[in-house]
């Protein structure tokens, strides 16, 4: 079975509001192009503590693991690219993730092999 795996990557601080929105815009993107989206900030800021430093290293730490067992990454950078953004995208690119970028004929590889 193919991995359809697709990390989804946007910023979450600041205007978490805002930011909570456009992260359920990419995951819905993603799966309505054929990935399995892996959106962890989109839960684990449920659980956890923002806010408190030690909370969000385990939940950038938790979120780090998953993404290491993705193919793909698609990155939200319409408000820009947050430290965890580059932290994450960092560990794409040492993983060899494909990343994704949306186009006219829906996500498509931009960057890696899929």
């Amino acid at each position: 079975m193919e991995n359809k795996l697709c990390y989804v990557c946007s910023p979450y601080r600041g205007n978490t509001e805002r930011n909570i929105e456009y992260a359920k815009e990419l995951t819905r993107l993603a799966l309505d192009s054929g990935y399995v989206p892996v959106t962890p900030h989109l839960y684990l800021t449920q659980v956890l503590d923002e806010d408190e430093p030690e909370q969000r290293e385990k939940g950038m730490a938790a979120g780090t693991e998953l993404l290491k067992h993705c193919r793909y990454i698609l990155i939200g950078s319409r408000y820009g690219l947050s430290e965890g953004m580059l932290a994450e995208i960092d560990t794409a690119t040492e993983n060899g993730l494909a990343e994704l970028a949306a186009t006219v004929r829906g996500l498509e590889v931009v960057y890696g092999k899929p």
